[in-house]
């Protein structure tokens, strides 16, 4: 009986270290979130899902913008994550470190002909950051990156 005992305590205690490093991983990672917008200067319409995006369109000078995609995905610091964005582009996004005010992520965004940007940028906690430029459309691709923990 008390070997018995001793096995069943012995697998509680596995179980609990497991469930706290699962839960403790889960913590370290960060929460990205990417929308890929379209801008232009000739439209007129905004997309109302985007919501305060649209104002950084406008202050950017275009007067249209329509929401194409959002993605969000969970990155651990060292970890990077790759998602298709319009235009057969790829956007990957790098957690380089993760601090208690700020996470540094490393974009890229490989076109067909190439590296289009490769940048790295401190986003404060649950805050975001925009990458604009690529050209699409008659227009360019304004990226909010968001980053929580």
């Amino acid at each position: 009986m008390n070997k018995f005992l001793t096995m069943m305590v012995g697998a509680l205690f596995l179980m609990g270290c497991v469930t706290f490093s699962l839960q403790a991983n889960a913590a370290s990672k960060v929460n990205v979130k990417v929308q890929v917008v379209h801008a232009t200067k000739s439209g007129k319409s905004v997309d109302k899902r985007l919501g305060k995006v649209a104002k950084h369109c406008k202050r950017l000078g275009y007067s249209g913008c329509k929401l194409l995609a959002s993605e969000q995905f969970a990155v651990s610091p060292k970890g990077k994550k790759a998602v298709a964005i319009a235009g057969g582009r790829k956007m990957t996004v790098a957690v380089l470190s993760k601090g208690p005010k700020r996470a540094r992520l490393r974009i890229q965004i490989q076109g067909k002909k190439g590296k289009l940007v490769d940048t790295t940028v401190s986003v404060k906690r649950n805050g975001m950051m925009i990458v604009a430029g690529p050209k699409h459309k008659g227009g360019i691709l304004v990226l909010p990156i968001w980053a929580r923990y």
